[in-house]
């Protein structure tokens, strides 16, 4: 059911209509906290297309340095429970790879917040890791604010 009206929203949202005639539309009184959830998840049409080239370089991004793991995985994991916990982050990227392409916000919330916290660990201070990892924090949070202003978001009615 989430995935058929996401797909509705999106559809909608790409005919360029607003947020607001959106939940005119689809609301009904069974869905109306889903609705405002996704549409406060989405970007405005106009915005996203404006915002591709940096969410591409973005993604780049994130898939060189989950690439370099997963490398860095298959060379170096002397056992399985190695290679599975060392697994747990460029699975990670993959997810979060795969939300940017769908330009949900959970994307641009949730890889600042990874990218500052991969910087904790040592082998990712090296030259080129720390400052792609710091150009994807200030790059998601710049996109997160442009693509999802505080003034748009849609406040949960309940009646």
């Amino acid at each position: 059911m989430r995935r058929a009206l996401e797909k509705k929203i999106s559809s909608l949202l790409k005919k360029r209509q607003s947020k607001e005639a959106i939940y005119r539309t689809l609301g009904s009184d069974s869905n109306r906290e889903e609705l405002t959830h996704l549409l406060n998840s989405l970007p405005r049409e106009d915005r996203r297309k404006k915002a591709l080239p940096l969410t591409l370089l973005l993604v780049v991004l994130l898939a060189m340095l989950t690439l370099k793991q997963f490398l860095f995985l298959y060379l170096h994991s002397h056992s399985l429970v190695a290679m599975l916990l060392g697994a747990v982050g460029p699975v990670v990227h993959l997810y979060v790879i795969h939300t940017l392409l769908r330009a949900h916000r959970l994307a641009y919330q949730a890889l600042p917040i990874l990218a500052v916290l991969a910087l904790f660990r040592p082998e990712n201070r090296i030259s080129p890791d720390m400052y792609m990892y710091i150009c994807l924090a200030v790059l998601a949070g710049a996109l997160h604010l442009f693509l999802f202003p505080k003034g748009e978001q849609m406040a949960i009615t309940t009646h």
